[in-house]
């Protein structure tokens, strides 16, 4: 649930930076960001729901080596 908030967190923060956006194509973009980042919360609460370990945002993950 933790990662949930954090999402809603950083869609409220992109749409506060949107509104104080005067150019419009600029608020655009702000806003349709804040739009990802309320689908990957939505997402985030399916993936807790199944118990799947995998985060994204985890700072402890480890980086896949590069080839």
């Amino acid at each position: 649930m933790r990662r949930k908030n954090e999402y809603k967190r950083l869609a409220h923060n992109t749409r506060k930076r949107a509104w104080e956006e005067k150019n419009a194509q600029s608020r655009a973009q702000w806003e349709s960001l804040a739009t990802t980042y309320v689908l990957l919360a939505d997402q985030s609460k399916k993936i807790d729901d199944t118990g799947t370990s995998y985060d994204p945002l985890d700072p402890t993950r480890t980086v896949w080596p590069s080839t």
